[in-house]
């Protein structure tokens, strides 16, 4: 027993006295940092949330003869076209489509063609139309509902009986 203690003791001992190495492996990861630019603009038709009821406006559309031709690239030029970005592709139009009122000064553009294609990877949508201006907001009147009331059915797919119906409004 007294050689197995003494055998431990100077095992024990060398192992200490051996030179021990100690090696730290680290993996430094560059850290990129991106920095986002953000702009938006909307316009919307805000409901009213309140308990009163609020009269239905209409306006004229006064629609310029001049169809014009805007061609968005900035907005894109940081975003790479592939899968996920032309997921997004309908967000995009949408985006051009409203630099391009903007760019006119226009409220919307009416009968807007948009055209997408890719530039060295990079979107480049190009919007013709025609600006369009909202003037003379008044409130509606009791013809002007029966009007929206129609067009409303037309959108539903009622068509055949609304023709008649607004050929009998135009007619009075």
């Amino acid at each position: 027993m007294k050689k197995f203690s003494l055998f431990v003791a100077i095992l024990a001992f060398v192992a200490s006295c051996a030179p021990m190495q100690y090696v730290e492996v680290t993996e430094k990861v560059a850290v990129q940092e991106t920095t986002l630019d953000y702009t938006e603009s909307t316009a919307r038709l805000l409901d009213a949330e309140s308990n009163f009821l609020v009269m239905p406006l209409v306006a004229n559309l006064e629609v310029s003869k001049k169809k014009i031709t805007y061609v968005e690239k900035e907005a894109f030029a940081n975003i790479k076209v592939n899968n996920s970005s032309i997921a997004k592709i309908e967000k995009h139009k949408r985006t051009a489509l409203g630099r391009a009122a903007k760019a006119y000064g226009a409220d919307i553009l009416v009968n807007a063609d948009i055209e997408v294609m890719t530039v060295d990877g990079r979107f480049v949508i190009t919007i013709t139309g025609y600006p369009a201006y909202y003037r003379d907001f008044r409130n509606a009147t009791a013809k002007d509902l029966e009007i929206i009331n129609d067009a409303n059915k037309v959108q539903r797919g009622t068509f055949s009986t609304i023709v008649e119906t607004t050929k009998e409004q135009v007619n009075k």
